[in-house]
Parts: structure tokens; C-alpha cells; sequence
């Protein structure tokens, strides 16, 4: 992986709670009020889908963000809306496709921030690049990168481990392969790509060239290869969000009952299970140390 550090204007900000956890936090107004000392790591996709994907997780001092194909304004507003304040951010790209990146050039302007990504990638950037190897230390986090098949310069996906905690976030892969599996084994979250419904992709009106590049090994994952990983890696705190649904060969209700009738019908358990909407992301959750 190669880092490029930019640094521009540091922007602050305040963050806010899950509220499906209430019990760990206590709220006030827009903001977080910690219970004592607790620390808490927190998650929630802002965006999700192929006009813009974006995640954000975070604790007391530090913010990962894993993609940045939202603008600039989208990504401060949410910032602000969740409350986060004075952390150090940290993006993580997946790879180099608009939906993923289209926010950094302008971004990285106007707010410090690092950002990690592929050494096929290093060009994308006009900044200077630092190669890296292996996994990542990054406050109390540890970022782990891993190949996945898609049509694009070395795309990854990542897990990021927090104290005891696991989150992977991992989307445009055309199937699962033995190393996603094992990357994203035992996650305490798990956004994870329901892009389509094989049927509604295959007679909706896309061209057929699109149709089979979506269905290709590089291509992207349908409700029922999602679900199919998803079973295989689930435990019973698994959260499960699905991510990059599309708008034409998807709807959430058809992802929802994919996968939860597949999970169910071979009596998998799980802690619950949403989606990720193109402009208002997932829930906002949160774990404790």
C-alpha cells in the first residue's frame, strides 16, 4: 500500500450516537455524553451505491475512512451531523473507480487527512507517495487490506480491528474467494456487497455488455453470492449491512429477503441485518471495549 499525506487545513468536529444503543451512551441534543470513560468504536456508511460510496469509523481519537467518492461538502456535513471533533482522519481507498475516489482531489484541499492505497494507484494522486507494507497501525486501530476480483488496478478490501472488535467493509467483487472469506471471518460488522438480482439484471434494459461484465468473476456480487458469504462467516453478534445496491437491478426489500431467507433456511444466526441507501448510508452503531 503506498500513503500520501496531505497537509492542508485541519477541520474539527463533534460526533453523535447509535441509538439502537442507547444503553452505552447518553444523548444530548446532536451530541455524544460518555458514560464516564467508556470507550466506544463507532460505524456508518454515508453513502452507498454507484453514484458514491463512503464509511466512517471511529473512536475518541481517531477516524478511518474507508472511500471517498462523495463531495466534499456531502462528506463535512456528515462530519458535522454525527458530531465528530478533533480526530485524525485517515482514508483508506479501495480502488480507483469514480464512485470510490471522486471526492478526494477536493477534499484533501481543505482537510488533513492520509490517505492509504495500492501502489498501482500511487499516480492517481498528485501528492508525493510513501509505499507500505502489510497491515496498518493507525491510533487504536489495525487496517487489514485484502485482494478481491473486480475490474479495476488492484482492488482490496478491509477489515479493521479495534481492541477485541472487527469491522470489515468490503464491496465491488465479482465473487468470493477464499481470501475474502477468511478476511472477513468473525466481524463484529460486516458491510458487505448485495448489488443486484440476477433476474431483474437479466431482463432489465441495460446492454448486454454491461450485463455481463456485471455478472463476470470481476464484476459484482448478487443478492444470492452475497448471502452465500455472508453465511459462511456470520456468528451470532455478526451486523450484517448491505452495500452498493443497485438502483435499476435491485431494491432493498428483494436484497433483504435474499438473504435473510438463505441465512434463516440454513438456520444461521446473526445480530441483525440492514441496507446501506445511495444518499442516507446505513444506521449509526456502536461497540464497546
Amino acid at each position: 500500500m503506498c500513503r500520501v499525506h496531505f497537509s492542508e487545513s485541519y477541520l474539527r468536529f463533534i460526533h453523535q450516537v447509535d441509538l439502537s444503543h442507547s444503553d452505552r451512551s447518553l444523548i444530548h441534543g446532536q451530541k455524544i455524553v460518555h458514560d464516564s470513560d467508556a470507550d466506544t468504536l463507532f460505524f456508518k456508511n454515508i453513502a452507498s451505491g454507484s453514484k458514491g460510496n463512503c464509511t466512517l469509523i471511529w473512536d475518541r481519537t481517531d477516524l478511518i475512512v474507508i472511500d471517498l467518492g462523495v463531495t466534499m461538502k456531502k462528506f463535512r456535513d456528515s462530519i458535522r451531523s454525527l458530531g465528530l471533533e478533533g480526530r485524525e482522519i485517515s482514508l483508506f481507498i479501495s480502488h480507483e473507480h469514480s464512485d470510490h475516489i471522486s471526492g478526494v482531489p477536493i477534499t484533501s484541499k481543505y482537510i488533513d487527512m492520509d490517505v492509504y492505497l495500492r501502489p498501482a494507484l500511487a499516480g492517481s494522486f498528485r501528492r508525493k507517495t510513501y509505499e507500505m507494507d502489510g497491515s496498518l497501525v493507525v491510533g487504536n486501530f489495525e487496517v487489514r487490506a485484502f485482494e478481491i476480483p473486480h475490474d479495476a488496478a488492484d482492488p482490496i478490501g478491509f477489515s479493521v480491528f479495534w481492541h477485541d472488535a472487527k469491522i470489515s467493509v468490503v464491496s465491488d467483487l465479482g465473487k468470493v474467494t477464499d481470501r475474502v472469506i477468511d478476511g472477513i471471518r468473525d466481524s463484529d460488522i460486516l458491510a458487505f456487497e448485495s448489488n443486484h438480482d440476477v433476474e431483474m439484471l437479466r431482463t432489465g434494459s441495460y446492454p448486454e455488455i454491461l450485463k455481463r461484465r456485471i455478472l463476470s468473476d470481476h464484476g459484482h456480487l448478487s443478492n444470492e453470492q452475497s448471502a452465500e458469504a455472508i453465511a459462511k462467516v456470520a456468528t451470532e453478534e455478526t451486523r450484517v449491512i448491505l452495500t452498493h445496491l443497485s438502483q435499476e437491478n435491485n431494491r432493498p426489500e428483494i436484497a433483504l429477503n435474499e438473504v435473510r431467507s438463505y441465512l434463516e433456511n440454513r438456520k444461521i444466526r446473526y445480530r441483525s441485518i440492514e441496507t446501506a441507501d445511495q444518499y442516507a448510508g446505513s444506521s449509526l452503531y456502536s461497540l464497546e471495549r
